[in-house]
């Protein structure tokens, strides 16, 4: 479907969104490694199993929020992320550094006039972008009617046919104008398994997040911005003719969403997104999308640039910053380019 319309709504009287209601084999020597009384925290020991066909379908029920915080809502699990958990992220910026956390567009197409007027000799250049704002490429969030579950309904239970040529009549990307400000977690799984990146078949899964909070002393909280590094830029810079397409990357196996649901995460991101998509135990090439979209009306970020945040979280041994993200004002879209700045 063609979106040519973009509308940007300005003002309006929604609240400001303080959302809960804002680059080898996996090494398992860490594993087992955290003594009782360690931590002031009790970790929820998900399962440490990779889930089968059966088990992703159960992830339909088992992760299921619909009517959760009411029929009309429009923030999924943002809804974990209230003016307290807001407040907390704010107190972790110590040293006031910022931090990009998205990659320049490649899929887009940049048109540049340039020209000078005749009265008072001032020069003037115009932009027309267009972008596409899903797919391999671009930093983007997914709105929560991105996905339709297999018999054609979007979060909350509402059908698919509200999905139009002239854009969605429900969960457009503009119900989230107002920002998402929370604490965002880096958990950097290629630090964990001691690899520069995570092979394509080896793909990162749900206990390994666990497992690197264990590690490295940090408390998962409701509301939280789970962010996963799986070492894009060192992926490519190894397998630099690798296509960045269907199945021919590293990333995520639906396991995380153990995590995400364990822990009360409202926002979930990573360098890559589900992989292998051609994993043939799974009856959907998305299977990440196919739970977190429509089931658990979980905003997903997906393409990120984690290599500076990576290095700045080692060196300073800290895990945790502060994370704002601004979605585009598309009415009626289904996700967004967007610009994530941790600030630490």
């Amino acid at each position: 479907m063609k979106r040519r319309n973009f509308v940007n709504l300005m003002g309006g009287s929604t609240p400001l969104l303080l959302l809960s209601s804002c680059d080898g084999g996996i090494n398992r020597k860490d594993h087992g490694e955290q003594k009782t009384g360690q931590l002031p925290f009790a970790f929820k020991n998900i399962s440490r199993s990779i889930p089968t066909a059966d088990d992703l379908l159960q992830y339909y029920e088992r992760f299921n929020n619909w009517g959760r915080w009411g029929k009309e809502d429009k923030f999924g699990t943002l809804n974990f992320i209230d003016e307290q958990a807001v407040r907390n992220a704010k107190e972790l910026i110590s040293v006031g550094r910022s931090v990009t956390l998205s990659r320049p567009m490649t899929s887009g197409k940049l048109e540049m006039e340039i020209y000078s007027t005749n009265s008072d000799n001032i020069g003037s250049a115009h932009d027309t972008i267009t972008v596409h704002g899903h797919g391999y490429t671009e930093t983007h969030i997914d709105a929560l009617n991105h996905i339709s579950s297999k018999d054609g309904k979007l979060y909350n239970g509402y059908s698919e046919s509200l999905i139009t040529e002239k854009g969605a009549l429900i969960h457009g990307i503009e119900n989230w104008k107002n920002g998402i400000i929370t604490r965002g977690v880096l958990y950097d799984i290629t630090k964990l398994r001691e690899l520069p990146f995570i092979p394509v078949d080896q793909p990162v899964q749900g206990w390994e997040l666990e497992d690197f909070a264990r590690k490295h002393k940090v408390e998962p909280r409701k509301g939280d911005a789970a962010i996963i590094h799986c070492g894009r830029n060192a992926f490519f810079q190894y397998h630099p003719d690798n296509p960045n397409t269907l199945g021919n990357k590293p990333g995520l196996n639906p396991s995380v969403l153990e995590f995400i649901h364990a822990y009360n995460a409202a926002l979930m991101g990573s360098d890559f997104d589900e992989a292998p998509n051609n994993d043939k135990r799974y009856p959907t090439n998305y299977s990440i999308h196919h739970v977190a979209n429509p089931f658990m009306g979980l905003p997903t970020l997906w393409n990120l640039d984690l290599g500076v945040l990576s290095k700045i979280c080692i060196d300073r041994n800290t895990w945790e910053f502060f994370l704002v993200l601004a979605p585009l004002v598309v009415v009626g879209g289904t996700g967004s380019v967007v610009n994530p700045i941790a600030i630490m």
